[in-house]
């Protein structure tokens, strides 16, 4: 009895180098993706040499150079950002603001804009800097 000789499957040697290549677009996706939630628009703060520990309790408002707002990467306009922090501070009276503003701002768009949280009853306000470096 004769048996006719039996071929290897050609199917699977041209599979393997797929799957080799998918693992491998799997993984460099995987190390170069960044899956950060982004900001409304680019913010550059400004530096600092002080170390401060952040605050449990914080609501960071984002101030860019042109001085448009957004809180909760969502931008609003200056009056609907202090009606919404207004509502905050009567929940939660001990909550810390953080500005987060851009180190090309004009100083004095964001004095106004401090004397306008403290005249809604903020009580403490931070703004966020970079460690300078030296």
């Amino acid at each position: 009895m004769h048996f006719p000789e039996r071929r290897p499957d050609q199917t699977e040697e041209r599979i393997l180098p797929l799957i080799n290549l998918v693992f491998l677009l799997l993984i460099f996706f995987m190390i170069a993706g960044s899956l950060s939630a982004t900001e409304p628009f680019d913010i550059t703060p400004p530096t600092s040499s002080s170390e401060t520990a952040k605050d449990a309790e914080t609501i960071v408002v984002l101030m860019n150079k042109k001085g448009h707002f957004a809180l909760d990467n969502q931008p609003l306009s200056e009056p609907d950002l202090l009606a919404k922090i207004t509502g905050i501070i009567k929940r939660s009276p001990n909550t810390v603001i953080t500005i987060k503003a851009d180190a090309d701002l004009v100083g004095n768009h964001l004095v106004s804009f401090t004397h306008g949280l403290y005249s809604i009853g903020v009580k403490k306000l931070q703004l966020l800097t970079e460690q300078a470096q030296q």
